[in-house]
Protein backbone atom coordinates (compact mmCIF):
# COMPACT_ATOMS: atom_id res chain seq x y z
CA UNK A 1 0.00 0.00 0.00
CA UNK A 2 1.63 3.64 -1.22
CA UNK A 3 1.36 5.77 1.83
CA UNK A 4 0.23 9.35 0.76
CA UNK A 5 1.91 12.31 1.66
CA UNK A 6 0.08 15.14 4.16
CA UNK A 7 1.87 17.46 0.75
CA UNK A 8 -0.19 14.86 -1.83
CA UNK A 9 -3.48 15.53 0.15
CA UNK A 10 -2.82 18.98 0.76
CA UNK A 11 -2.12 19.63 -3.12
CA UNK A 12 -5.23 18.12 -3.88
CA UNK A 13 -7.18 19.46 -1.28
CA UNK A 14 -5.72 23.33 -2.78
CA UNK A 15 -6.48 22.85 -6.56
CA UNK A 16 -9.70 20.33 -6.11
CA UNK A 17 -11.11 20.97 -3.25
CA UNK A 18 -13.33 24.04 -4.37
CA UNK A 19 -14.30 23.12 -7.38
CA UNK A 20 -15.66 19.60 -5.81
CA UNK A 21 -18.07 21.55 -3.47
CA UNK A 22 -21.74 21.57 -3.67
CA UNK A 23 -21.71 19.69 -7.44
CA UNK A 24 -25.43 20.06 -8.76
CA UNK A 25 -26.12 17.18 -10.14
CA UNK A 26 -29.05 15.82 -12.18
CA UNK A 27 -30.16 11.98 -12.56
CA UNK A 28 -32.92 10.34 -14.00
CA UNK A 29 -34.52 7.03 -12.36
CA UNK A 30 -35.03 3.62 -13.93
CA UNK A 31 -38.64 3.87 -12.77
CA UNK A 32 -41.43 5.93 -14.65
CA UNK A 33 -43.98 7.50 -13.35
CA UNK A 34 -47.65 7.32 -15.69
CA UNK A 35 -49.40 10.24 -15.49
CA UNK A 36 -52.68 9.97 -18.15
CA UNK A 37 -51.45 6.90 -19.57
CA UNK A 38 -48.02 8.36 -20.54
CA UNK A 39 -44.68 7.36 -18.71
CA UNK A 40 -42.32 10.20 -17.96
CA UNK A 41 -38.91 9.95 -16.37
CA UNK A 42 -38.38 9.99 -12.64
CA UNK A 43 -35.41 12.97 -12.24
CA UNK A 44 -33.80 13.94 -8.87
CA UNK A 45 -30.84 16.60 -8.57
CA UNK A 46 -28.14 15.42 -6.04
CA UNK A 47 -26.08 17.82 -4.25
CA UNK A 48 -22.04 16.45 -3.51
CA UNK A 49 -19.44 17.46 -0.83
CA UNK A 50 -15.98 16.42 -0.71
CA UNK A 51 -13.65 16.23 2.07
CA UNK A 52 -10.09 15.22 2.86
CA UNK A 53 -9.13 13.53 5.88
CA UNK A 54 -5.25 13.75 6.27
CA UNK A 55 -5.50 11.00 9.30
CA UNK A 56 -7.46 8.45 7.22
CA UNK A 57 -5.08 9.57 3.99
CA UNK A 58 -8.74 9.47 1.90
CA UNK A 59 -11.11 11.60 -0.16
CA UNK A 60 -14.55 11.57 0.20
CA UNK A 61 -17.61 12.63 -1.33
CA UNK A 62 -20.38 12.57 0.17
CA UNK A 63 -24.31 12.86 -1.07
CA UNK A 64 -25.36 15.94 1.09
CA UNK A 65 -28.96 16.48 -1.28
CA UNK A 66 -31.72 14.80 -3.17
CA UNK A 67 -34.12 16.78 -4.73
CA UNK A 68 -36.88 15.98 -6.92
CA UNK A 69 -40.52 15.32 -8.03
CA UNK A 70 -42.69 11.79 -8.64
CA UNK A 71 -44.77 13.31 -11.77
CA UNK A 72 -47.20 10.40 -11.34
CA UNK A 73 -47.84 6.80 -9.96
CA UNK A 74 -44.94 4.31 -10.31
CA UNK A 75 -46.23 0.53 -9.33
CA UNK A 76 -44.24 -1.40 -6.76
CA UNK A 77 -45.74 -5.26 -6.70
CA UNK A 78 -49.28 -3.82 -5.59
CA UNK A 79 -48.28 -0.83 -4.19
CA UNK A 80 -49.11 2.42 -5.64
CA UNK A 81 -46.64 5.33 -5.44
CA UNK A 82 -48.62 8.54 -5.48
CA UNK A 83 -47.02 11.78 -7.17
CA UNK A 84 -45.05 13.59 -4.73
CA UNK A 85 -41.58 16.26 -4.22
CA UNK A 86 -39.39 14.46 -2.33
CA UNK A 87 -36.66 16.91 -0.47
CA UNK A 88 -33.87 15.08 1.76
CA UNK A 89 -30.65 16.36 3.38
CA UNK A 90 -28.42 13.04 3.69
CA UNK A 91 -24.53 12.30 4.39
CA UNK A 92 -24.36 8.99 2.13
CA UNK A 93 -20.69 8.64 1.05
CA UNK A 94 -20.83 7.86 -3.05
CA UNK A 95 -16.96 7.51 -3.77
CA UNK A 96 -14.05 7.48 -1.93
CA UNK A 97 -10.54 7.55 -3.60
CA UNK A 98 -7.18 6.89 -2.21
CA UNK A 99 -3.66 6.33 -2.57
CA UNK A 100 -2.97 4.85 -6.13
CA UNK A 101 -6.33 6.62 -7.36
CA UNK A 102 -5.03 9.81 -6.06
CA UNK A 103 -1.95 9.49 -7.35
CA UNK A 104 -3.60 8.91 -10.82
CA UNK A 105 -5.68 11.81 -10.41
CA UNK A 106 -3.08 14.00 -9.74
CA UNK A 107 -0.61 13.09 -12.45
CA UNK A 108 -3.74 13.50 -14.70
CA UNK A 109 -3.91 16.37 -17.54
CA UNK A 110 -7.39 16.73 -17.04
CA UNK A 111 -8.12 15.36 -13.27
CA UNK A 112 -11.25 17.34 -13.06
CA UNK A 113 -13.21 15.44 -16.07
CA UNK A 114 -11.24 12.44 -14.22
CA UNK A 115 -12.79 12.34 -10.94
CA UNK A 116 -16.19 13.77 -12.85
CA UNK A 117 -16.46 10.30 -14.60
CA UNK A 118 -15.61 8.47 -11.53
CA UNK A 119 -18.35 10.52 -9.34
CA UNK A 120 -21.15 9.66 -12.40
CA UNK A 121 -19.85 6.01 -12.64
CA UNK A 122 -20.06 5.60 -8.68
CA UNK A 123 -24.04 7.87 -9.03
CA UNK A 124 -24.84 5.51 -11.67
CA UNK A 125 -23.80 1.76 -9.79
CA UNK A 126 -26.06 3.01 -6.62
CA UNK A 127 -29.01 2.32 -5.39
CA UNK A 128 -30.42 4.71 -3.16
CA UNK A 129 -33.37 4.19 -0.92
CA UNK A 130 -36.18 6.54 -0.10
CA UNK A 131 -39.34 6.66 1.88
CA UNK A 132 -42.84 7.86 -0.21
CA UNK A 133 -46.20 7.64 0.18
CA UNK A 134 -48.63 5.13 -1.78
CA UNK A 135 -52.26 5.71 -2.77
CA UNK A 136 -53.33 4.79 0.92
CA UNK A 137 -50.96 6.74 2.85
CA UNK A 138 -48.52 3.98 3.63
CA UNK A 139 -45.10 5.46 3.79
CA UNK A 140 -42.83 2.47 2.21
CA UNK A 141 -38.73 2.61 1.36
CA UNK A 142 -38.68 2.63 -2.78
CA UNK A 143 -35.45 1.52 -4.33
CA UNK A 144 -34.13 3.79 -6.78
CA UNK A 145 -31.98 2.44 -9.84
CA UNK A 146 -30.27 5.23 -11.60
CA UNK A 147 -30.76 5.13 -15.08
CA UNK A 148 -28.05 8.29 -15.52
CA UNK A 149 -26.60 10.92 -14.07
CA UNK A 150 -24.72 14.32 -15.29
CA UNK A 151 -23.52 17.57 -14.08
CA UNK A 152 -26.03 20.47 -14.48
Amino acid sequence: MVVLSEDVLLKFKNRFEKSLQNLPISVVSRSTAIVNDAEYPVKFDFVTETTVDYKKQVITTYLIEIDGTIPGTIKIGNLQIIPQHVHLTCESEILSITNNELKELLEEKKPLLLYSDWLLEAIENEILVLEVKTENGQVVDWPIGIKNAFFL
